[in-house]
């Protein structure tokens, strides 16, 4: 402060002193080139000669700040340059696998990049496979600290590492959190399916089928696959209740509630339907469970399926022959379905029908189950050598079937 005032009181004299000289005398210059004179006091050619210097001086440091600039500009963009091809060589490694090489360059080329974001995301997915899970966390703070930052794809990449890690309880709670900002984001939904699907949420999964389905986050046959999965997955949950509580008509009833819930395209897939069936068989339900069994075989032939329809007990055994007759004709020599021919033949009591389906069956591919039943026939009906007979058959074959094993 002191010298400022020393500074201002020198200025004001030598102001002073100036001027009082230029009141005494103000001199004489006279410039003279070819015809041409100039002439002035010697006051206002020193002033003209003091602005023309500060305008030269100007000048100068213009030019040498202009080519510090240019100098300055040519070597960032060399920088950048360097930075973006170090980058890319670091993806290229990323890409092929080789994290260790991978992080070390993106780490190295974040901070000249143009988007250090894809190289803190991209180095913590290195750090991820490199079962580093702590510096994966560190790189996902740097993310978020970066410029350009965004929020939603450094959570979506730690929801990934999260889900591939097993940590589903972690990886929820960040997809919840995202969920909140982006409702509707794909990929967020995505995840969140497949994170239920570990959960055994599967109650949250049901309510999310239709969010998954408008949005179209996933093609229309992994959709499919998903929907009967869970809708294949509650009837085992429920089923685990019914053991539990021992309880039929509740379980009928909350079966029937399943059911209702199904869109109605998933109510014709045949997976669903034979599922269903087969719950409604070990409920005893035969008589509901027969023509939804009968529609799925129409649909899609698989064995266990015929296996489960000779069993089921329909309201009309007639009609159920005559269904089961009509694919005998397409199947051809079936073993299973002519097995399931002599059971139904056996609820309409037409025994010497039912006797011929077990042998023909028997021929085609001898089975224990079908020898005991064919032997259990033949002694109701009075044959009890030939039933005995079939019943050592039924103990050869399972001999035969189990490891072999020495003897004494």
């Amino acid at each position: 402060m002191k010298k400022r005032l020393i500074l201002l009181l020198l200025f004001m004299l030598l102001g002073a002193l100036v001027f009082q000289l230029m009141r005494y005398d103000s001199g004489y210059v006279l410039i003279a080139y070819a015809s041409t004179t100039v002439e002035m006091s010697v006051w206002t050619a020193l002033m003209l000669f003091l602005l023309l210097a500060f305008a030269v001086y100007w000048v100068g440091r213009l030019v040498r700040g202009g080519r510090k600039v240019v100098r300055f500009i040519g070597s960032g963009r060399r920088q950048s340059m360097s930075a973006q091809s170090q980058t890319m060589t670091a993806l290229v490694d990323f890409i092929e696998g080789n994290w260790l090489v991978a992080r070390k360059k993106l780490i190295k080329s974040a901070d000249k990049s143009i988007n250090p974001l894809v190289n803190y995301l991209a180095a913590a997915r290195c750090s991820y496979e490199l079962k580093d899970f702590s510096g994966a966390l560190d790189l996902l703070h740097k993310a978020e600290k970066s410029r350009e930052s965004s929020e939603l794809a450094v959570a979506l990449t730690q929801a990934r590492m999260q889900l591939g890690s097993r940590r589903y309880e972690q990886c929820l709670a960040t997809l919840k959190r995202i969920k909140r900002s982006a409702p509707e984001h794909p990929v967020v939904l995505d995840l969140l399916a497949n994170v239920y699907w570990e959960l055994d949420d599967i109650d949250a999964l049901e309510e999310l089928l239709p969010s998954l389905r408008r949005l179209k986050v996933r093609n229309n046959e992994d959709l499919r696959s998903l929907e009967i999965n869970v809708y294949l997955r509650q009837l085992q949950l429920l089923e685990k209740r019914h053991k539990k509580l021992q309880d039929i008509p509740m379980s009928k009833s909350a079966l029937d509630s399943i059911w209702s819930r199904v869109p109605a395209a998933q109510q014709k897939e045949p997976e669903l339907m034979a599922g269903f069936a087969a719950v409604l068989l070990r409920l005893g339900c035969d008589e509901d469970a027969e023509p939804m069994l009968a529609k799925a075989l129409q649909k899609q032939w698989r064995e266990e399926w015929v296996e489960l329809y000779g069993h089921t007990k329909g309201a009309n055994p007639k009609a159920q022959l005559k269904t089961a007759a009509a694919w005998q004709k397409q199947q051809g020599s079936d073993a299973v379905l002519l097995a399931a021919l002599g059971r139904i033949c056996t609820r309409n009591q037409l025994w010497g029908k039912a006797k011929d389906y077990f042998r023909e069956s028997l021929d085609v591919a001898p089975k224990a189950d079908v020898y005991l039943e064919l032997g259990l026939l033949l002694e109701q009906l009075g044959e009890s050598d030939n039933g005995a007979a079939l019943y050592r058959e039924a103990l050869h074959y399972l001999a035969r079937s189990q490891q072999e094993l020495p003897l004494p």
